[in-house]
């Protein structure tokens, strides 16, 4: 019962691709994630995800997404309402004294997803 308190609904628009399953596909995959307890589309841009507080945050998930290929909508009061959301749950987290350094992301997803390191990336343009 204490960890319904840590529990954390949030809506989650994601920028229009012009794909009806993408919605569906993001919860597919978020399914797969420790703490994730319930993904599921609400339309064909956006879904509501259930997670605990105690194994993620809204930025990690927010990053997870964009790594695979969902990138989420960037108007005005999308953007405003993922900062709130951060800045909540930052709050929360440091209610609950959870420590960063001790979280991994456990997840069914391949973790050979392609990706640049930042330093190695930048290299590229100097």
């Amino acid at each position: 019962m204490d960890d319904d308190i840590h529990i954390r609904e949030r809506k989650i628009c994601l920028a229009q691709n012009g794909e009806e399953t993408q919605a569906a596909d993001a919860c597919a995959a978020l399914r797969g994630i420790k703490g994730v307890y319930d993904a599921q589309p609400v339309s064909s841009s956006r879904l509501t995800l259930s997670y605990s507080l105690k194994h993620l945050t809204f930025e990690l998930i927010e990053e997870l997404l964009k790594e695979l290929g969902f990138y989420l909508d960037d108007s005005i009061p999308a953007v405003i309402r993922r900062n709130i959301y951060q800045y909540l749950e930052d709050n929360a987290r440091e209610g609950i004294e959870v420590i960063e350094e001790d979280q991994t992301l456990a997840c069914d997803i391949d973790p050979k997803i392609p990706h640049e390191e930042q330093d190695e990336y930048w290299n590229n343009y100097r």
